[in-house]
C-alpha cells in the first residue's frame, strides 16, 4: 500500500528537518563550518518532502516500485539524521544552563572530538542525500510511463469506496433484517416519526459499521408514508450543492438546470405541500450542506444523512431541539457471534466446536459488520474448518487482509479511512497505536505523552507541541477511527480508547512492514525481526535472536519476556521505555542501568516489581514523565523532584524523613527557579514528618495538576501546613491554566483541613475538584467561592445532606456534578437551579426522595442515577423539563418495570435520549 508508505516517510521528512536545523541555529561553530552541507540537505529535504507530497496526488503506472524503493531511502536517511542528532545532543550539551564564559571555553575544549565526529556524520549524510537523488533520476525515467491513477492513491479509494457503499444499498434492499440492528431500527423510526417540522437525523460512525444499510432499512420501512422521495449515493456527493439539488431533482422527477437560487426555488416548487424523505449517504464534505438546507426550509420532511465524521454529523444536525445525531456502535458479542457464524457456515449448522473455532476471530472483527462478514467469508473460502486452521488464519489475518481478494472491499475502507486524515502528523499518530495489542484500552493521556516523548510533535508559531498532539487525537476521534470507551461514565471528552480491531490490524501491519514498530506477541510463529528495531513492542513475548537494540527508541513490555530485552547496556537512544505492565522481577541494577545508559530518556513507566528509585536517577536529565503508579515505591528520591525536564510525575508516595531544613531550603529555591513540574499526581500527608511536598508545592510554579492523599494519623502541623499549600494552589492560578486538585481525606481532621477560604473579589481559576472523604460531613466554604468551577466531584461515604446540593445549585460555573454517598437526603431542586450544569451523576445506595422542578437544569445533556430502587425519585416525568438530554444511564438492577418505564420516557422525548444499564 504505497500511499502509506509515502506518507509514513514524508511524516519523517516534515519532523526531522526542523530539528536539524533547530540545532544547528543552537550550535554556531558547527553552522560556520558546514554551511555548505547545511543549506545543500535543507534544499534536498524540502524537495524531497514536496515531491512524495505530489507523487501521493497522482502517481504514475509503471514507476511505483522504483518509486517505493526511494521512498525507503528517504525515510531512511530521517532515521539517520534523527539518531545523528540525538547520539551528538547529549555529548556536547552543558550540564548546567547559564554558565559563565570560562565554563562555556572549557566546555568548547571537551567537546571538540564530538563536534568534529558530527561534521564527519554530516558529511556522510549529504553523501547519502545525493546517492538517493542519483539513484531517483537514474532509474524513474526508464520506468515511468503515461500518468495514472494507482489503485490505493486516495482519489482512486475514495471512488472505489463510493462505489462499494452504494452495492451495499441496493443490496440491501430485498434483504432481511439486519443482524443486531433491531435496536437501532426502532429508535431511528421513533425519531424519525415525532413532529413534523424539518428534521435531520445523521447516523455516524465508522467506515463498516452497516450505516448504509441501517439506513436503507429504515428508508423502505416508511418509504409509503412520504410522498417525496430521493437516495443520494456518495458518488453523487463529491461536487457541489448545485449537483446534489440537481440529483434530488431527478430523483423526483424534474430535469433542471440553472444557479443555485433557481435550483432551491425549483425544489420548494416541487415538493410543496408534500412531505419528502431524503437520504445522504456517506457524506464526507459540509461545506454545501447549508445551501442543501435552505431549499427545503419550510417544507415538511426528513433528512436521513450518514457519515463517518462526526464534525460533519454535528453540522448536518445542528438544530439542538429539532435535528438528532445518532451514534452508531459496534454490534453485541451475542450478534457478532450469530452474524459471523451465519456468514462462515452459509446454510450449514455450525459445528459443535463452533464457539471455540471463532473466539480469536471475533475478538479481532470487534463487533464490526464488514469485518465479521468478510473474515467469516474468507474462512469459509478455506474449508475444512478446524481449531487449529483457523487459528492461524487469524494469526496471519493481517497478511491475508492486505493480499486476499476476499478483503478486498474491507481493505479499500481502511485505506480511505487512513488517506482522510488530512496531515502526515495525524497519520503517524495512527500508526503508533500500532505499539498496543488489540483490546488494549488506551489512555489519551499517556498516548499522547509518550508521542511527544517520541518527538513527533514538532509543533509550530500557533499551536504548541502538546496542542498539536492533542489536535491529532481529536480527529483520529473525529473520523471514527478510534473509538471512545466510557469506562467513567463521563461523556464529556475521551479519555479512554481503542481502535477498532480490524483497523487497528491494517496499522499493525503497516508499521511493521515500514519498520516503524515491530510488534511481537504470544503466537505460534513469530515473523523474522528487522536489522534495524526502533520501536520493540512485546506482549508475552520472548524473542531471542535480537542482534542490534542500538536503535531502539521505545520499548514496551507487558508479561514475560527474555533476558537480554532488559540488558540496557544495547540500548542507545531510547526515548520510551514502558514497564508498567511488566510484573517479573527487575533489580535495582537493572534500573540504575537504566539511569546510567538511558540518557535520552523522556517517559519511564515502572511496574509492579519495583520497590525503590535509585538516587541516580539524576542523570536522567531529559525525562519528561516518571509513572510508578503500577509499582511498590512508597519513598520518592528528592533528586526525582530536581530532574529538570520532568512534567508529569504519578504514584503514591512520600518525601524521606530526613530531608533536613538545610536541604529543604536548596530544593525550595531550585524548584522557584527551575522546576517544569505541571503534574504530581500523587502525594502522601500522613505525619509531620511526611509532610514536605506541602511545604514544596508553593516553589513549583508551573504546577497545574496535583492529587494528594491526606491519612488518618496526621498531626495538627502536618494539618495545618497542607492547608496552607491547598489555599495556595488554589488561589495561585492563572487564566492561561486549567488547574485540577483531587483530594482523597481519610481521619478526624479532614473537615478542619479544609475549613478555610479563599480571597473574595478575586478570580479562582481551579477548574475541576475531586473531593473524598470519610470524615467530610459540610462543604468545604471554599468550594462555593469557585467561581470558574467546571467539574466537581464529591464522595462520601455517610448520607448527602440537602444543604450541599443547595449550595452547588447557584454554581454559575458548574457544568459537571458527581455525587456519591450512602444515602440523599430529601430535597428538591428548583426553578432556575444548576443553570449551566450539563452532565449530572448520583451514586447512591438509598434516595430518600428527590423532586426536580420544571425550569431546572435546562441545559442538562446527561443523566445518570446509579440506584437500585429509583421510588425516591420524582418519576420519568421529569426529564420532559431537559430539552437537550442526549443520555440517561440507570443502575443495571433496576426492576423490569422500571426499565420499560423509563425507555417508554425516552422513546417519548422530542430527543429520544439513549437509555443505558450499567
Amino acid at each position: 500500500m504505497e500511499a502509506v508508505a509515502m506518507a509514513v516517510a514524508t511524516a519523517f521528512v516534515d519532523c526531522m528537518v526542523p530539528r536539524l536545523f533547530k540545532f544547528l541555529e543552537e550550535n554556531s561553530e558547527l553552522r560556520k563550518n558546514l554551511q555548505s552541507d547545511i543549506n545543500y540537505i535543507k534544499y534536498e529535504f524540502e524537495m524531497i518532502s514536496a515531491t512524495i507530497k505530489d507523487e501521493q496526488k497522482n502517481c504514475h503506472d509503471g514507476g511505483e516500485e522504483v518509486h517505493t524503493v526511494w521512498i525507503n531511502m528517504v525515510r531512511d536517511l530521517a532515521h539517520a539524521i534523527e539518531d545523528c542528532l540525538d547520539r551528538f545532543t547529549h555529548r556536547v550539551a552543558m550540564a548546567e544552563t547559564g554558565a559563565g564564559w570560562l565554563r562555556r571555553a572549557v566546555h568548547r575544549v571537551k567537546t571538540v572530538k564530538a563536534r568534529n565526529e558530527f561534521a564527519v556524520a554530516i558529511r556522510k549524510l549529504k553523501k547519502i542525500s545525493e546517492d538517493a537523488s542519483q539513484l531517483k533520476g537514474t532509474y524513474s525515467s526508464s520506468t515511468t510511463s503515461s500518468p495514472g491513477r494507482s489503485l490505493l492513491s486516495p482519489e482512486h479509494t475514495e471512488m472505489a469506496v463510493m462505489t462499494d457503499d452504494e452495492d451495499e444499498h441496493s443490496a440491501a434492499s430485498s434483504g432481511p433484517a439486519p443482524v443486531g440492528m433491531d435496536g437501532p431500527h426502532s429508535e431511528l423510526l421513533d425519531l424519525i416519526q415525532q413532529q413534523q417540522q424539518l428534521k435531520v437525523i445523521t447516523i455516524v460512525g465508522f467506515h463498516g459499521m452497516g450505516k448504509t444499510l441501517l439506513a436503507n432499512h429504515v428508508y423502505k420501512a416508511i418509504e409509503s408514508q412520504y410522498e417525496a422521495l430521493a437516495w443520494v449515493p456518495p458518488a453523487k456527493l463529491g461536487g457541489t450543492a448545485s449537483e446534489v439539488l440537481k440529483e434530488i431533482l431527478q430523483q423526483l422527477g424534474q430535469c433542471t438546470d440553472g444557479p443555485l437560487t433557481k435550483l432551491q426555488a425549483r425544489i420548494k416548487d416541487c415538493i410543496g405541500t408534500k412531505r419528502f424523505f431524503i437520504v445522504i449517504d456517506d457524506l464526507r464534505k459540509a461545506g454545501y450542506w447549508n445551501h442543501i438546507k435552505v431549499a427545503f426550509a419550510g417544507l415538511s420532511g426528513r433528512f436521513l444523512v450518514t457519515t463517518a465524521i462526526q464534525r460533519i454529523a454535528n453540522i448536518c444536525s445542528s438544530s439542538v431541539v429539532h435535528d438528532h445525531v445518532y451514534i452508531m456502535t459496534t454490534l453485541a458479542d451475542q450478534h457478532s457471534r450469530i452474524l459471523f457464524l451465519k456468514e462462515a457456515f452459509q446454510d450449514d449448522d455450525p459445528p459443535p466446536d463452533a464457539e471455540e473455532l471463532g473466539s480469536a476471530a471475533l475478538k479481532k472483527c470487534d463487533g464490526l459488520p464488514l469485518a465479521l462478514v468478510t473474515t467469516a467469508r474468507f474462512f469459509q473460502s478455506m474449508g475444512n474448518p478446524t481449531p487449529m486452521k483457523w487459528e492461524k488464519l487469524c494469526a496471519d489475518l493481517g497478511t491475508h487482509l492486505e493480499n486476499d481478494e476476499l478483503f478486498a472491499r474491507m481493505r479499500r475502507v481502511l485505506v480511505q479511512s487512513y488517506t482522510s486524515l488530512d496531515s502526515q502528523v495525524d497519520r503517524t499518530f495512527l500508526l503508533y497505536l500500532s505499539t498496543y495489542p488489540s483490546g488494549r484500552p488506551v489512555r489519551k493521556s499517556t498516548l499522547i505523552r509518550k508521542w511527544l516523548a517520541e518527538g513527533f510533535s514538532p509543533g509550530n508559531i500557533t499551536s504548541s507541541a502538546l496542542d498539536a498532539a492533542t489536535s491529532c487525537f481529536d480527529k483520529l476521534v473525529d473520523r471514527s477511527i478510534i473509538q471512545h470507551i466510557d469506562a467513567s461514565g463521563n461523556s464529556t471528552e475521551v479519555k479512554t480508547c481503542h481502535t477498532h480491531g480490524m483497523m487497528l490490524e491494517f496499522v499493525i501491519r503497516k508499521s511493521m512492514s515500514d519498520n516503524f514498530v515491530t510488534l511481537l506477541c504470544d503466537q505460534p510463529s513469530a515473523p523474522p525481526l528487522p536489522s534495524k528495531i526502533r520501536r520493540l513492542s512485546l506482549h508475552h513475548a520472548r524473542p531471542t535472536g535480537v542482534n542490534d537494540l542500538s536503535l531502539v527508541r521505545s520499548l514496551t513490555v507487558s508479561g514475560q519476556t527474555h533476558p537480554s530485552i532488559l540488558d540496557f547496556r544495547n540500548y542507545e537512544l531510547m526515548r520510551v521505555l514502558d514497564l508498567g505492565e511488566y510484573d517479573h522481577h527487575l533489580g535495582d541494577s537493572d534500573l540504575k542501568l537504566v539511569c546510567s545508559y538511558l540518557l535520552l530518556l523522556r517517559y519511564l513507566s515502572l511496574g509492579a516489581a519495583v520497590t525503590v528509585l535509585p538516587k541516580n536517577i539524576k542523570k536522567l536529565q531529559l525525562l519528561e514523565t516518571l509513572d510508578v503508579r503500577r509499582t511498590k515505591i512508597e519513598i520518592l528520591p528528592t533528586q526525582v523532584l530536581e530532574l529538570p525536564c520532568l512534567l508529569h510525575l504519578f504514584g503514591k508516595f512520600k518525601l524521606k524523613q530526613d530531608v533536613g531544613d538545610r536541604r529543604m531550603s536548596k530544593l525550595q529555591a531550585w524548584l522557584s527557579a527551575n522546576s517544569k513540574l505541571e503534574t504530581v499526581a500523587g502525594f502522601v500527608v500522613d505525619s509531620n514528618k511526611s509532610q514536605g511536598f506541602a511545604q514544596l508545592m508553593d516553589h513549583i510554579k508551573h504546577l497545574t495538576k496535583v492529587k494528594i492523599c491526606y491519612e488518618s494519623h496526621a498531626d495538627a502541623s502536618s494539618t495545618s501546613t497542607l492547608s496552607k499549600a491547598i489555599k495556595g494552589f488554589i488561589e495561585g492560578g492563572t487564566n492561561l491554566t486549567t488547574h485540577a486538585l483531587s483530594l482523597n481525606l481519610s481521619g478526624e481532621q479532614s473537615q478542619d483541613l479544609l475549613n478555610f477560604s479563599v480571597e473574595t473579589g478575586k478570580s479562582h481559576y481551579l477548574r475541576s475538584l475531586k473531593l473524598q472523604g470519610d470524615n467530610i460531613f459540610s462543604l468545604p466554604p471554599f468550594v462555593t467561592m469557585l467561581v470558574g468551577l467546571n467539574k466537581l466531584c464529591l464522595s462520601f461515604p455517610h448520607q448527602l445532606r440537602s444543604d450541599i446540593i443547595a449550595a452547588l445549585s447557584g454554581m454559575r460555573s458548574l457544568k459537571q456534578l458527581k455525587l456519591t454517598a450512602t444515602q440523599l437526603d430529601k430535597h428538591i431542586i428548583g426553578k432556575g437551579a444548576f443553570k449551566i450544569l450539563q452532565h449530572l451523576w448520583i451514586t447512591v445506595e438509598v434516595m430518600a426522595e428527590l423532586d426536580i422542578e420544571d425550569g431546572a437544569l435546562p441545559c442538562l445533556k446527561s443523566l445518570r442515577l446509579l440506584c437500585k430502587n429509583l421510588d425516591g425519585f420524582s418519576g420519568t416525568s421529569a426529564i420532559e423539563y431537559f430539552k437537550h438530554l442526549k443520555e440517561i444511564a440507570l443502575h443495571r438492577e433496576v426492576g423490569d418495570a422500571t426499565k420499560h418505564e423509563w425507555k417508554e420516557a425516552a422513546r417519548k422525548h422530542p430527543r429520544c435520549p439513549k437509555i443505558l444499564f450499567v
